[in-house]
């Protein structure tokens, strides 16, 4: 492996030669690197220990290349006693087939003292280099850079109290070495994303199977039940068939959208989780509910029914394929955060083949259910229409359904109205179950829990009732004890807070959000909310970017951030970014990432 660094050196100088006449016609021009050498001690005793510390402070939208290449490294050579040890650099980042480095790099290099070392304060020179590559624009790689640094260490006598010295940095850097196990579907999603493994396919593929339990999907089932029961003619065979056709008819609308998204820049839930599509959907649920609880009997005019049934039958499989694009859109806003991270990775490494197939892969974890549904439609057909046990089960997906209307108005109602709707539904459900029927002296025990069960229901919905028009009349000293305040942001004064943190000094807390976002919501409910996070941002510029409503503002700085999913937080000091994360955030979460960056 020795040839790779020269070969390397070569191309980054043919590579770099570019950006060396841009230069002069006005092109990319390389920003450099700050470096500065620190200490983990104030001073080093004889025969004692300590850490010197290269922190490359690398410009935003920039990274150095993988030390591998042999462009990045560190040089200390041993004098005055001090043994210096290989330098050990931090994990990189993936960046397309490589590993790069941005933000602040810190490389610790070990320090020995002898028992010999001579004693005082003497000056350690220092050589650096690094490749830097620009990411936006015209991506090109500047000419390798070599830096000679001078630092001082004092050399005390063995026994001499040494004080620890930049400790919150040094211990940032050892944290980051140690490789902790992701958390969450999502995070081990991108985990194995960044890592090349194939073994994303299969969590996309449980991501998708995980989906398909969410309220989104109960509309589908009957729709599933009745239209391949009814083609297959009691054939799992052909039952089979046919639901295959129909999850790949969910799996191009998911994978088309999804690439759609990413190629464009378009947000997926700006359309999926926009109040209009919410409010429909919610319409189509509570018909359907109402439907299924037998107020009336929803069917296809007998002509198209016809058609559709019999085409599926003799002419093939349009029908079914057609029908599950439809039904993939109704499914739509409950595709979750898998979906955001897998296009927040393919917006980000531009390689749209390997992200459809993994959008592809999503889908089809996605429609495995009616997979299952749709091959035994048949005999589910075939199972008797009479008995009690039947309009149970029928009346069951019904009241489920109309809790799944109002589940998706959570973000469209106002709060008083939202819980007031559930009530509502608790004390239907209670009513239309049998709370209020007589009971005779012959009923079992079965049927007394069950009116007991009932007459609960209908109690903690009345509770409810009261409480969402009169929510501080039980426990208001409770709740104003409690009582936190909201925190301050500048809403879309993108300008005004730049200018804001360069004079100020001050950090930048952008907060990237829409109404429509669920996991924005959870963010100023949970994590926002919280006091010691509030202390710890206090200093910060805090700026909101409303991308409710799709703009040529919000296009350009979706472009300007790169802002591929909601919310998006980015943490910057001036230009520089220095972290940023997609998705929902704990406060301890939330407030070890500020630790992390000394922030």
């Amino acid at each position: 492996m020795s040839w790779i660094a020269p070969l390397v050196l070569v191309v980054a100088t043919l590579m770099g030669s570019t950006p060396l006449r841009a230069e002069a016609d006005g092109g990319p021009v390389s920003p450099g690197v700050p470096v500065r050498a620190i200490w983990s001690t104030d001073a080093i005793a004889a025969d004692g220990t300590s850490e010197l510390g290269l922190l490359f402070n690398v410009p935003a939208k920039h990274h150095i290349t993988d030390v591998e290449f042999g462009l990045f490294y560190v040089t200390v050579s041993d004098s005055l006693g001090l043994l210096f040890g290989e330098p050990q650099f931090p994990n990189g980042e993936p960046f397309h087939d490589e590993v790069c480095y941005r933000g602040d790099v810190l490389v610790r290099v070990p320090v020995t003292a002898t028992p010999d070392a001579v004693l005082g304060t003497h000056a350690i020179p220092v050589e650096v280099g690094y490749q830097i590559c620009q990411e936006y624009g015209q991506e090109v790689c500047f000419l390798p850079e070599d830096k000679q640094l001078t630092t001082s260490l004092e050399i005390r006598a063995a026994g001499s109290q040494i004080i620890a010295a930049n400790e919150r940095i040094f211990a940032d850097a050892r944290a980051t070495g140690e490789q902790e196990e992701p958390k969450g579907l999502e995070a081990r999603l991108l985990a194995a994303l960044e890592g090349g493994s194939w073994t994303a396919f299969l969590v996309a593929f449980l991501g998708g199977i995980l989906a398909s339990f969410t309220p989104c999907v109960y509309p589908v089932i009957p729709i599933t039940i009745g239209y391949i029961g009814g083609s297959s003619a009691g054939k799992p065979l052909r039952g089979l068939m046919l639901s295959t056709i129909f999850a790949l008819g969910i799996a191009i609308v998911y994978s088309g959208l999804g690439l759609f998204a990413a190629a464009t820049g378009t947000l997926f839930g700006s359309i999926s989780g926009s109040p209009v599509v919410n409010i429909v959907i919610a319409i189509v649920f509570g018909i359907m509910g109402i439907s299924m609880l037998g107020a009336f009997d929803i069917a296809l005019p007998a002509a198209l029914q016809s058609s559709l049934t019999g085409g599926a039958a003799k002419r093939g499989f349009f029908g079914p394929l057609l029908l599950g694009m439809a039904s993939g859109l109704v499914m739509a806003p409950c595709v979750g955060p898998v979906i955001v991270a897998l296009l927040a990775w393919v917006a980000r490494t531009g390689d749209l083949f390997y992200g459809w197939a993994l959008l592809f892969t999503f889908s089809l974890g996605l429609g495995l259910l009616f997979l299952v549904i749709g091959t035994f439609a048949g005999a589910i057909q075939a199972l008797p229409r009479a008995g009690s046990w039947m309009e149970t089960v029928k009346k069951g997906f019904g009241w489920i359904l109309l809790a799944g209307a109002i589940y998706m108005l959570r973000l469209t109602l106002p709060e008083y109205l939202y819980y007031a709707a559930w009530s509502v539904l608790l004390i239907a459900f209670s009513v239309f179950s049998g709370a209020f029927d007589s009971l005779t002296e012959e009923a079992t025990a079965k049927q007394r829990l069950g009116k007991t069960f009932t007459l609960i229901v209908f109690l903690i919905g009345g509770i409810f009732l009261f409480k969402s028009f009169y929510p501080n009349a039980i426990g208001a000293t409770t709740e104003s004890a409690g009582a936190t305040t909201e925190l301050e942001w500048m809403v879309n004064k993108e300008e005004e807070a730049l200018r804001m943190a360069e004079s100020s000094g001050k950090p930048i807390l952008i907060d990237v959000y829409a109404d429509w976002c669920v996991a924005c919501v959870e963010l100023d409910e949970k994590t926002w909310i919280v006091p010691t996070v509030q202390q710890r941002v206090d200093e910060f510029v805090r700026l909101k970017l409303d991308f409710t409503k799709e703009t040529p503002w919000v296009k350009e700085m979706k472009q300007k951030y790169k802002i591929t999913g909601m919310p998006t937080v980015i943490l910057q000091e001036g230009d520089r970014e220095i972290t940023r994360f997609t998705g929902f955030k704990p406060a301890k979460d939330f407030i070890a990432l500020l630790d992390r960056h000394n922030l």
